[in-house]
């Protein structure tokens, strides 16, 4: 008979379960399947609720917390209570942002409790986007305490990997490598799963198309790179642009009027007008943190795509192959040659097909999760 470890997946509620599901949910929720068909696990949930402290919640809103989202002292009590009584020998940790659970679990269980980070991303990895590629330009004493809270927050994470988790699960290679160097114990990289879920396709040749929230800045920087690239060249290709909010849409609009801004679509809806591009983009320009969701959903979809090498973040495949193109003018030049003939078209939509059906198994990265706590 198989010995199962109890674990909890430590957690916010609204990161794994939310009335709109986005990137984070996909991701926590991908974690959880693949612990929870682990038979080696029997899993529970544990929520904890984001912090009430009036100090702590003025910090966020600066944009000046140092993983303080959750009020630690407050909750850690009924957490520690909660192992113990129910035996619990591995603690999933969802996100990054929960991470200071791990000192006071460890300081009470030591090794008798691993501690297992599922890290959508580090919170510096992003911070120095924004720092370094603001959209508006900061003041002059908002980039001062932007640099004291990069240096904090590199620090925060060195210091929890080194001496509090045991190990720490990423969403992509490059994140892996960050871990190491961050001092990491123990690292594994889980690639996300693909599915088919392919369309009944229709598509006009010379008709592209984006989607994404326009209001996280690699996306919306992205995007306004390409269509300045677009603009530039006079390709003449028709550009459809989905996603919220329409305040950024518009601005977007304003300044290309090519762009035939769609806004916000309904599952359904969106469905029928991808169905209709020639080419789905991902122009990722810069690493970020995590994986770039709309990719898998765009491959589950056998769409023809073009996306950047940072942009394939996150995924593993063996079969078929996306087309690639790592700046701006290229991506361009290569949209005009490929999305123009159907022949063209219908042979990238094969490609992706194919990297829909050949990513990894459940039984390979359930093997690679037990990696983590054996």
């Amino acid at each position: 008979m198989m010995n199962t470890r109890k674990a909890i997946f430590l957690t916010n509620k609204n990161e794994l379960h939310s009335d709109v599901t986005g990137g984070v949910q996909l991701c926590s929720q991908e974690f959880h399947n693949i612990i929870e068909s682990d038979e080696e696990i029997n899993l529970s949930d544990y929520y904890v609720p984001y912090t009430r402290d009036i100090i702590q919640r003025i910090l966020v809103r600066c944009h000046f917390e140092n993983y303080s989202v959750f009020d630690i002292k407050k909750e850690s009590a009924a957490l520690i209570d909660y192992i113990s009584k129910e035996n619990i020998t591995v603690v999933f940790i969802n996100m990054a942002s929960t991470v200071r659970f791990a000192k006071p679990i460890k300081q009470k269980f030591g090794d008798g409790v691993k501690i297992v980070l599922l890290s959508h991303g580090n919170n510096s990895g992003d911070f120095l986007h924004l720092i370094t590629k603001p959209i508006k330009k900061p003041f002059r004493l908002r980039k001062w305490f932007s640099k004291v809270r990069l240096g904090r927050l590199i620090s925060t994470e060195a210091e929890y990997r080194v001496n509090w988790l045991d190990s720490v699960v990423t969403l992509s290679e490059t994140e892996k490598q960050i871990e190491n160097w961050f001092g990491a114990k123990k690292t594994t990289f889980l690639p996300r799963l693909l599915y088919k879920d392919f369309l009944h396709r229709n598509p006009t040749p010379g008709r592209i198309g984006f989607v994404g929230r326009l209001d996280h800045p690699p996306n919306f920087q992205g995007v306004l790179i390409l269509l300045a690239e677009m603009a530039r060249q006079n390709t003449g290709l028709q550009f459809r642009l989905v996603g919220a909010p329409n305040a950024y849409g518009m601005k977007i609009k304003q300044q290309f009027p090519f762009v035939e801004y769609l806004g916000e679509l309904s599952d359904q809806n969106l469905e029928k007008e991808v169905a209709t591009w020639s080419f789905f983009l991902n122009p990722v320009w810069w690493y970020s943190t995590g994986a770039s969701t709309k990719l898998g959903r765009a491959i589950s979809w056998g769409l023809p795509i073009i996306t950047t090498t940072a942009g394939m973040r996150g995924y593993e495949w063996r079969k078929g192959s996306l087309l690639v193109a790592d700046t701006p003018g290229d991506m361009v030049i290569k949209l005009t040659l490929e999305s123009q003939t159907m022949e063209r078209i219908k042979y990238w939509s094969e490609q992706t097909e194919l990297v829909a059906s050949s990513g990894p198994d459940q039984i390979e990265l359930i093997n690679r999760i037990r990696a983590t706590y054996e």
